[in-house]
């Protein structure tokens, strides 16, 4: 019994239910104004689990200077035909195994999406990364914007998210990320995976971690994913599975950046799309210094989402530096 008792707290690390799933459960509203359930009037209610108040524990806290020193210099290298220049100074100790490019437009009338990313290796660290690149040009974000959200597809057994993405990630599958991924988990068993990227990059890194989860490549617990200005990229089911799935995930959104706003939670078609956790958002210009909130909710009226006001150049400057050139340049 004592064993089956340790079985359970261990496959069910994820499973504990608080006071507000609880609430909610009972076919109440969890009033996060106050912290009690049922309580009426309530300025901010919580009507959906993945909103209920939870922080990443200890062992998976974030810290920004951690983020700062290394996954920065890695999303920098992946707006760089030469990543390698970015992480010479940066990252020494990473070696770039290989780059992968991918024609990402789509079908019909969708945007002209030119998409790259690249996978690198520390023997140091014990790290195995992917990290793709973002949205390049104003043009290309508007472009995306207006035709991303059309269409859905299944995401194995764990909800839908944007054909537009999908589509995307398998082109730089196939064109060559499947072996290279594959042949770096061959070489380094036991090295722990990142998946980082920027804009369009970071909803490609929730694919990919999320992909090579379910084909059984790597591990959740296993696996850092860090996105920055990452747009909505699927529905509820897919964000509690990914809630559920990476212990250490988190999506740094920049004071009024509008692309994490992008597509509403309510589509036209009735579904609900849902950011997974856990956004941290620096409401702020992000230099070094300044206070950041790491939030509770995973996509609520919360945090980001408190700004009335929405603007392209904060999705385009982030800690400081205007990422889709900041790369190119070295990441100086």
């Amino acid at each position: 019994m004592q064993k089956f008792v340790y079985f359970l707290l261990f496959f069910c690390g994820f499973c504990y239910a608080g006071p507000c799933e609880d609430c909610l459960t009972s076919g109440k509203e969890w009033c996060a104004s106050v912290g009690k359930c049922g309580v009426s009037p309530c300025p901010v209610t919580v009507k959906r689990a993945l909103n209920c108040p939870s922080l990443p524990d200890a062992a998976h806290s974030y810290d920004d200077s951690f983020i700062r020193a290394n996954f920065l210099p890695l999303i920098g290298g992946a707006h760089a035909d030469d990543p390698y220049i970015c992480l010479r100074k940066n990252a020494p100790t990473m070696v770039v195994y290989n780059t992968v490019r991918a024609n990402c437009t789509g079908q019909g009338d969708g945007p002209q999406t030119p998409c790259f990313m690249y996978t690198a290796y520390d023997t140091s660290r014990k790290i195995i990364l992917m990290a793709f690149r973002g949205t390049s040009t104003p043009q290309q974000l508007i472009e995306e914007i207006l035709n991303f959200s059309h269409k859905k597809k299944p995401f194995f057994d764990v909800g839908y998210i944007f054909d537009f993405f999908y589509d995307a990630f398998i082109a730089l599958w196939n064109n060559g990320l499947s072996s290279d991924i594959r042949n770096l988990k061959y070489l380094h068993p036991d090295y722990e995976l990142w998946v980082t990227g920027h804009s369009l990059g970071g909803a490609l890194s929730s694919i990919a971690a999320s992909y090579v989860v379910k084909i059984g490549l790597f591990q959740g617990q296993n696996t850092k994913l860090l996105t920055m200005g990452q747009p909505r990229t699927g529905d509820y089911k897919y964000a509690l599975w990914h809630q559920n799935t990476f212990p250490y995930s988190f999506r740094i959104v920049h004071h009024q950046d509008i692309v994490p706003h992008i597509p509403p939670q309510l589509m036209p078609d009735g579904d609900e799309m849902f950011h997974h956790r856990t956004e941290i958002w620096y409401n702020n210009n992000m230099t070094v210094g300044e206070p950041f909130n790491v939030c509770k909710e995973a996509d609520g009226l919360y945090c980001s989402s408190t700004q009335v006001d929405t603007n392209v150049e904060d999705h385009l400057f982030y800690f400081g530096h205007f990422m889709p050139t900041w790369g190119e340049r070295g990441c100086p």
